[in-house]
Protein backbone atom coordinates (compact mmCIF):
# COMPACT_ATOMS: atom_id res chain seq x y z
CA UNK A 1 0.00 0.00 0.00
CA UNK A 2 1.94 3.34 -0.96
CA UNK A 3 2.17 5.79 1.92
CA UNK A 4 2.88 9.81 1.84
CA UNK A 5 6.04 10.34 3.77
CA UNK A 6 5.75 14.17 4.78
CA UNK A 7 8.29 16.27 6.58
CA UNK A 8 7.99 17.36 10.36
CA UNK A 9 9.12 21.29 10.11
CA UNK A 10 6.92 22.81 12.66
CA UNK A 11 4.11 21.55 15.37
CA UNK A 12 0.99 23.53 14.67
CA UNK A 13 1.18 21.63 10.47
CA UNK A 14 1.67 18.53 12.20
CA UNK A 15 -0.65 18.45 15.02
CA UNK A 16 -3.20 19.50 12.02
CA UNK A 17 -1.71 16.47 9.86
CA UNK A 18 -2.67 14.43 12.83
CA UNK A 19 -6.32 15.21 12.52
CA UNK A 20 -6.92 14.03 9.95
CA UNK A 21 -6.61 9.86 10.16
CA UNK A 22 -6.39 7.73 12.64
CA UNK A 23 -2.61 7.84 14.29
CA UNK A 24 -0.52 5.12 15.16
CA UNK A 25 -1.07 6.43 18.97
CA UNK A 26 -4.79 6.11 18.48
CA UNK A 27 -5.59 2.45 16.51
CA UNK A 28 -5.68 1.28 20.21
CA UNK A 29 -9.19 3.69 20.59
CA UNK A 30 -10.75 1.99 17.50
CA UNK A 31 -13.73 -0.34 18.32
CA UNK A 32 -12.47 -3.29 17.41
CA UNK A 33 -9.56 -3.14 19.50
CA UNK A 34 -10.50 -0.35 22.41
CA UNK A 35 -7.58 -1.40 24.50
CA UNK A 36 -5.99 1.93 25.47
CA UNK A 37 -4.40 2.19 29.05
CA UNK A 38 -6.24 5.68 29.45
CA UNK A 39 -10.21 5.73 30.39
CA UNK A 40 -10.91 8.22 28.74
CA UNK A 41 -9.83 7.24 25.27
CA UNK A 42 -12.70 5.81 23.96
CA UNK A 43 -14.04 5.05 20.71
CA UNK A 44 -16.53 8.11 20.86
CA UNK A 45 -13.67 10.45 21.76
CA UNK A 46 -11.64 9.50 18.81
CA UNK A 47 -14.48 10.26 16.42
CA UNK A 48 -14.96 13.59 18.03
CA UNK A 49 -11.53 14.70 17.52
CA UNK A 50 -11.95 13.51 14.43
CA UNK A 51 -15.17 15.71 14.04
CA UNK A 52 -12.90 18.46 15.22
CA UNK A 53 -14.14 18.41 19.10
CA UNK A 54 -11.55 20.59 20.58
CA UNK A 55 -10.25 19.08 24.03
CA UNK A 56 -8.00 21.80 26.50
CA UNK A 57 -5.40 18.72 26.78
CA UNK A 58 -5.72 17.08 22.81
CA UNK A 59 -2.50 18.49 21.96
CA UNK A 60 -1.19 18.32 24.99
CA UNK A 61 -1.00 17.03 28.74
CA UNK A 62 1.58 15.40 31.13
CA UNK A 63 2.01 12.12 29.90
CA UNK A 64 2.91 13.90 26.33
CA UNK A 65 5.60 16.44 27.87
CA UNK A 66 7.10 13.72 30.01
CA UNK A 67 7.12 11.52 26.43
CA UNK A 68 9.29 14.53 24.80
CA UNK A 69 11.35 15.12 27.07
CA UNK A 70 12.82 11.94 27.71
CA UNK A 71 12.45 10.52 23.76
CA UNK A 72 16.14 11.64 23.03
CA UNK A 73 17.58 10.25 26.22
CA UNK A 74 15.74 6.83 24.86
CA UNK A 75 17.62 6.83 21.66
CA UNK A 76 20.92 7.62 23.46
CA UNK A 77 20.26 4.56 25.59
CA UNK A 78 19.27 2.08 22.45
CA UNK A 79 22.64 3.36 20.51
CA UNK A 80 24.96 2.63 23.56
CA UNK A 81 22.87 -0.64 24.03
CA UNK A 82 22.93 -1.46 20.23
CA UNK A 83 26.16 0.09 19.39
CA UNK A 84 25.93 -2.38 15.89
CA UNK A 85 23.01 -0.21 15.41
CA UNK A 86 22.40 3.69 13.95
CA UNK A 87 19.53 5.38 15.15
CA UNK A 88 18.38 8.99 13.86
CA UNK A 89 15.31 10.44 15.01
CA UNK A 90 12.47 9.92 12.12
CA UNK A 91 11.01 13.82 11.63
CA UNK A 92 8.50 12.81 9.51
CA UNK A 93 4.98 12.17 9.22
CA UNK A 94 3.71 8.68 7.65
CA UNK A 95 0.09 8.60 6.20
CA UNK A 96 -2.26 6.25 3.52
CA UNK A 97 -4.86 8.05 3.99
CA UNK A 98 -6.80 6.47 7.18
CA UNK A 99 -3.99 5.63 9.31
CA UNK A 100 -1.07 7.96 10.12
CA UNK A 101 2.12 7.53 11.84
CA UNK A 102 5.45 9.55 13.47
CA UNK A 103 7.73 6.87 14.28
CA UNK A 104 10.24 8.24 17.15
CA UNK A 105 13.23 6.85 15.41
CA UNK A 106 13.92 4.60 12.66
CA UNK A 107 17.06 1.73 13.08
CA UNK A 108 19.85 1.44 10.70
CA UNK A 109 22.49 -1.29 10.71
CA UNK A 110 20.55 -4.46 11.56
CA UNK A 111 21.36 -7.18 8.62
CA UNK A 112 17.41 -7.55 8.02
CA UNK A 113 16.56 -4.07 6.98
CA UNK A 114 15.44 -0.87 8.32
CA UNK A 115 13.18 -0.62 11.78
CA UNK A 116 11.22 1.30 13.16
CA UNK A 117 11.77 2.13 17.57
CA UNK A 118 9.01 3.45 19.58
CA UNK A 119 10.19 4.97 22.71
CA UNK A 120 8.20 4.54 26.24
CA UNK A 121 9.60 5.62 29.31
CA UNK A 122 8.03 3.74 32.15
CA UNK A 123 7.49 3.31 35.85
CA UNK A 124 9.20 0.01 37.14
CA UNK A 125 6.09 -0.87 39.16
CA UNK A 126 4.42 -0.36 35.68
CA UNK A 127 6.54 -1.92 33.98
CA UNK A 128 6.37 -5.16 36.49
CA UNK A 129 2.74 -5.21 36.02
CA UNK A 130 1.61 -4.87 32.76
CA UNK A 131 4.62 -5.82 30.53
CA UNK A 132 5.47 -8.67 32.75
CA UNK A 133 8.91 -7.65 33.24
CA UNK A 134 9.53 -7.66 29.77
CA UNK A 135 8.07 -10.80 28.98
CA UNK A 136 4.65 -9.43 26.98
CA UNK A 137 4.63 -5.94 25.42
CA UNK A 138 1.45 -3.91 26.13
CA UNK A 139 -1.27 -4.56 23.20
CA UNK A 140 -1.66 -1.18 22.83
CA UNK A 141 1.64 -0.74 22.19
CA UNK A 142 1.63 -3.61 19.69
CA UNK A 143 -0.98 -1.78 17.89
CA UNK A 144 1.14 1.18 17.48
CA UNK A 145 4.39 -0.40 16.30
CA UNK A 146 2.81 -2.13 13.44
CA UNK A 147 0.76 0.60 12.28
CA UNK A 148 4.41 2.54 12.07
CA UNK A 149 6.22 -0.69 10.72
CA UNK A 150 3.51 -1.31 7.83
CA UNK A 151 3.29 2.57 7.08
CA UNK A 152 7.52 2.84 7.11
CA UNK A 153 7.62 -0.83 5.09
CA UNK A 154 9.87 -1.43 7.87
CA UNK A 155 11.88 -5.01 8.47
CA UNK A 156 10.78 -5.41 11.80
CA UNK A 157 9.84 -2.80 14.88
CA UNK A 158 11.36 -2.41 18.19
CA UNK A 159 9.97 -1.27 21.77
CA UNK A 160 12.63 0.71 23.72
CA UNK A 161 11.18 1.02 27.41
CA UNK A 162 13.41 3.38 29.41
CA UNK A 163 12.83 1.87 33.11
CA UNK A 164 12.43 5.47 35.26
CA UNK A 165 14.23 5.24 38.65
CA UNK A 166 16.09 7.86 40.09
CA UNK A 167 18.60 5.01 41.07
CA UNK A 168 18.40 2.05 39.01
CA UNK A 169 18.28 3.97 35.72
CA UNK A 170 17.58 0.83 32.99
CA UNK A 171 16.25 0.35 29.38
CA UNK A 172 14.91 -2.98 27.97
CA UNK A 173 14.79 -3.78 24.14
CA UNK A 174 12.07 -5.44 22.89
CA UNK A 175 11.41 -6.36 19.26
CA UNK A 176 8.10 -7.18 17.63
CA UNK A 177 7.74 -9.07 13.83
CA UNK A 178 5.60 -7.68 11.06
CA UNK A 179 2.20 -9.29 11.51
CA UNK A 180 0.63 -9.35 8.14
CA UNK A 181 -2.75 -10.23 9.31
CA UNK A 182 -2.80 -7.81 12.38
CA UNK A 183 -1.77 -5.11 10.25
CA UNK A 184 -4.52 -5.60 7.52
CA UNK A 185 -7.29 -5.80 10.46
CA UNK A 186 -5.77 -2.48 11.89
CA UNK A 187 -5.94 -1.01 8.07
CA UNK A 188 -9.16 -2.32 7.67
CA UNK A 189 -11.16 -0.77 10.86
CA UNK A 190 -9.04 2.35 10.59
CA UNK A 191 -11.01 2.57 7.04
CA UNK A 192 -14.32 1.27 8.34
CA UNK A 193 -13.69 4.58 11.09
CA UNK A 194 -12.98 7.04 8.89
CA UNK A 195 -15.47 6.17 6.33
CA UNK A 196 -18.12 6.40 9.49
CA UNK A 197 -16.04 9.72 10.90
CA UNK A 198 -16.83 10.70 6.80
CA UNK A 199 -20.48 9.80 7.29
CA UNK A 200 -21.29 11.27 10.90
CA UNK A 201 -21.96 7.80 12.24
CA UNK A 202 -21.12 7.67 15.81
CA UNK A 203 -19.51 4.81 18.03
CA UNK A 204 -21.76 3.60 20.93
CA UNK A 205 -20.34 5.47 23.95
CA UNK A 206 -19.24 3.39 26.69
CA UNK A 207 -20.84 5.61 29.81
CA UNK A 208 -18.31 4.48 32.50
CA UNK A 209 -15.81 6.00 30.41
CA UNK A 210 -17.85 9.17 28.49
CA UNK A 211 -19.60 11.10 30.69
CA UNK A 212 -17.30 13.88 30.15
CA UNK A 213 -17.95 13.23 26.39
CA UNK A 214 -21.34 13.40 26.77
CA UNK A 215 -21.01 16.75 28.66
CA UNK A 216 -20.04 18.12 25.14
CA UNK A 217 -21.95 16.37 22.77
CA UNK A 218 -25.14 16.57 23.91
CA UNK A 219 -27.13 18.92 22.47
CA UNK A 220 -28.79 21.94 24.81
CA UNK A 221 -32.36 21.00 26.11
CA UNK A 222 -35.55 22.11 24.34
CA UNK A 223 -37.82 23.68 26.93
CA UNK A 224 -41.19 21.88 27.54
CA UNK A 225 -39.85 18.70 25.27
CA UNK A 226 -40.28 15.46 26.98
CA UNK A 227 -38.74 12.13 26.42
CA UNK A 228 -41.77 9.19 26.76
CA UNK A 229 -40.14 6.16 28.54
CA UNK A 230 -43.22 4.11 28.76
CA UNK A 231 -42.19 0.33 28.96
CA UNK A 232 -38.53 0.79 29.07
CA UNK A 233 -38.48 -1.58 31.78
CA UNK A 234 -34.44 -1.64 31.67
CA UNK A 235 -33.97 1.28 32.40
CA UNK A 236 -36.61 1.74 35.54
CA UNK A 237 -34.59 -0.93 36.91
CA UNK A 238 -31.47 0.71 36.81
CA UNK A 239 -32.87 3.75 38.17
CA UNK A 240 -33.81 1.23 40.85
CA UNK A 241 -29.91 0.14 41.28
CA UNK A 242 -29.21 3.74 41.58
CA UNK A 243 -31.21 4.69 44.05
CA UNK A 244 -29.55 1.75 46.35
CA UNK A 245 -26.26 2.50 45.61
CA UNK A 246 -26.96 6.40 46.77
CA UNK A 247 -28.30 4.69 49.73
CA UNK A 248 -25.17 2.42 50.43
CA UNK A 249 -23.09 5.93 49.67
CA UNK A 250 -24.97 7.32 52.34
CA UNK A 251 -24.69 4.78 54.71
CA UNK A 252 -21.17 4.33 54.35
CA UNK A 253 -20.89 8.35 54.40
CA UNK A 254 -22.32 8.21 58.06
CA UNK A 255 -20.53 5.12 58.97
CA UNK A 256 -16.99 6.88 57.91
CA UNK A 257 -17.85 10.01 59.68
CA UNK A 258 -18.24 8.60 63.14
CA UNK A 259 -15.15 6.94 62.88
CA UNK A 260 -13.61 10.34 61.79
CA UNK A 261 -15.40 11.82 64.75
CA UNK A 262 -14.20 9.21 67.20
CA UNK A 263 -10.65 9.84 66.11
CA UNK A 264 -11.09 13.68 66.72
CA UNK A 265 -12.45 12.97 69.69
CA UNK A 266 -10.16 10.96 70.66
CA UNK A 267 -6.97 13.53 69.65
CA UNK A 268 -8.39 16.61 71.56
CA UNK A 269 -5.63 19.13 70.75
CA UNK A 270 -3.01 17.04 69.50
CA UNK A 271 -2.13 17.80 66.05
CA UNK A 272 -1.23 13.69 64.82
CA UNK A 273 -1.35 10.52 65.70
CA UNK A 274 2.15 7.68 66.60
CA UNK A 275 1.71 4.52 67.33
CA UNK A 276 -0.64 2.93 64.40
CA UNK A 277 2.22 1.14 62.27
CA UNK A 278 0.66 1.75 58.57
CA UNK A 279 -1.22 4.34 60.24
CA UNK A 280 -0.86 8.34 59.85
CA UNK A 281 -3.28 11.24 60.63
CA UNK A 282 -3.10 14.89 61.64
CA UNK A 283 -5.76 17.35 62.78
CA UNK A 284 -4.46 20.76 61.94
CA UNK A 285 -6.01 23.76 61.45
CA UNK A 286 -5.96 24.72 57.56
CA UNK A 287 -6.74 28.35 56.11
CA UNK A 288 -8.49 28.72 52.80
CA UNK A 289 -8.74 31.71 50.62
CA UNK A 290 -12.15 32.99 49.84
CA UNK A 291 -12.88 32.81 46.52
CA UNK A 292 -16.16 34.04 43.92
CA UNK A 293 -17.45 31.69 41.03
CA UNK A 294 -18.04 33.62 38.24
CA UNK A 295 -21.83 32.58 36.87
CA UNK A 296 -22.57 30.02 34.53
CA UNK A 297 -25.19 28.09 32.58
CA UNK A 298 -24.64 24.08 33.59
CA UNK A 299 -27.31 21.37 31.82
CA UNK A 300 -28.00 19.30 35.53
CA UNK A 301 -29.57 16.04 35.26
CA UNK A 302 -31.45 15.96 38.88
CA UNK A 303 -33.11 12.16 40.04
CA UNK A 304 -36.07 12.12 41.86
CA UNK A 305 -37.28 8.74 43.54
CA UNK A 306 -41.09 8.93 43.60
CA UNK A 307 -42.03 5.17 44.35
CA UNK A 308 -44.01 4.66 47.43
CA UNK A 309 -41.76 4.59 50.75
CA UNK A 310 -41.91 0.73 51.02
CA UNK A 311 -40.61 0.40 47.48
CA UNK A 312 -37.39 2.62 48.23
CA UNK A 313 -34.03 1.73 49.91
CA UNK A 314 -33.96 2.33 53.13
CA UNK A 315 -38.00 2.71 53.25
CA UNK A 316 -38.76 6.64 54.13
CA UNK A 317 -35.75 8.19 52.42
CA UNK A 318 -36.29 11.88 50.87
CA UNK A 319 -36.27 12.07 47.40
CA UNK A 320 -33.14 11.83 45.95
CA UNK A 321 -31.52 14.34 44.10
CA UNK A 322 -27.80 14.46 42.38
Amino acid sequence: MPFLARPITDRATWLEWRRQCVTASRVCQLPAFDCSPFKECTPLRLYAELRGVEFPDRDDNKILRRGRWLEPSIGLACSELRPEWTITPAKEFLTDGALGATPDFYVDGDPRGRAVLQAKSVAPSVYAKEWQGGKEIPFWIVLQTLTECMLSDAAFGVVAALLVDAYAMDCAILEVPRHPAAEAKIRAEAERFMADVRNMVEPDPDFSRDGSMLKLLLPKEQPGKALDLIGNNAMAEKLAARAELCQRIKNDKIAIEAIENELKFMMQDAERIDGLPGWRATFKTTHYKGYTVEPRDIRVLRIQDKRPPEERPGGDNDSDEN
